[in-house]
């Protein structure tokens, strides 16, 4: 199974995302990186491990308050071997020209965003490499329900991102991950929100789930540079 570290970008710094209530979002305090500088906590994971995988939530973008492109480019040009998942909110997806110009880099559409099943085939059909995030709150899927409807229409990489459970003690929704898994057996489901330590990752594991996404486990050290070595090298 993937680990794929988490960076929740908002204005030049690395913020500590909690179930999904962003203007409540404060600088991340990290067990692994002196500050929270974006380039000191990507050195942080990478001493952690050489991971092929970050997750970049550029929150400016998603809001629509600028965005973070020059710093997300930077690290893809410098790390060339790693491929940078960046959620920058759908207007980047919908421009003929995108600000985050790195081949290393795909783009993430969440479901939190509102479109038609139609403008939806439309930017699948248009960008190949886009990943679908399915966007959960504790009240189900945000916006656009077809996409639970029509399991079928979803791309070959999809994050079940429980907004709910982020940066939070609550642990994974598995209730709602098992509804989701049984809806489509050809698409690779990568678990974000809740994962709080190895027995979590085990547990996915098990499940047939790709990968997960982390973020507060690292900087807290519930998961450690032993048991990432442990578990890629078993």
């Amino acid at each position: 199974m993937l680990i794929i570290p988490v960076i929740d970008l908002s204005q030049g710094i690395v913020v500590h995302a909690i179930c999904g209530k962003r203007k409540l979002y404060q600088p991340i305090t990290s067990e692994i990186s002196e500050d929270c500088k974006p380039k000191s906590i990507l050195s942080a994971f990478f001493r952690l491990y050489p991971f092929k995988i970050i997750y970049i939530a550029d929150l400016d973008a998603i809001q629509g308050n600028g965005n973070n492109a020059s710093v997300i480019n930077k690290f893809a040009s410098k790390y060339k071997n790693c491929q940078f998942w960046v959620d920058a909110g759908i207007e980047q997806i919908i421009a003929k020209k995108s600000d985050y110009i790195s081949k290393n880099i795909k783009l993430v559409l969440g479901s939190e965003n509102n479109f038609s099943l139609n403008d939806y085939n439309n930017l699948m059909k248009n960008n190949s490499n886009i990943l679908l995030s399915l966007d959960f709150c504790e009240n189900g899927l945000i916006n656009n329900p077809y996409l639970l409807n029509n399991p079928t229409i979803w791309p070959k990489k999809v994050i079940v991102m429980m907004l709910h459970r982020v940066g939070s003690t609550n642990g994974i929704d598995f209730k709602q991950l098992k509804n989701i898994i049984k809806l489509n057996n050809n698409s690779e489901i990568y678990v974000a929100g809740g994962i709080q330590n190895f027995s979590d990752i085990n547990n996915l594991n098990s499940m047939n789930v790709r990968g997960c996404l982390v973020a507060t486990s690292l900087h807290k050290n519930k998961i450690t540079k032993d048991e990432l070595d442990l578990h890629f090298n078993s």
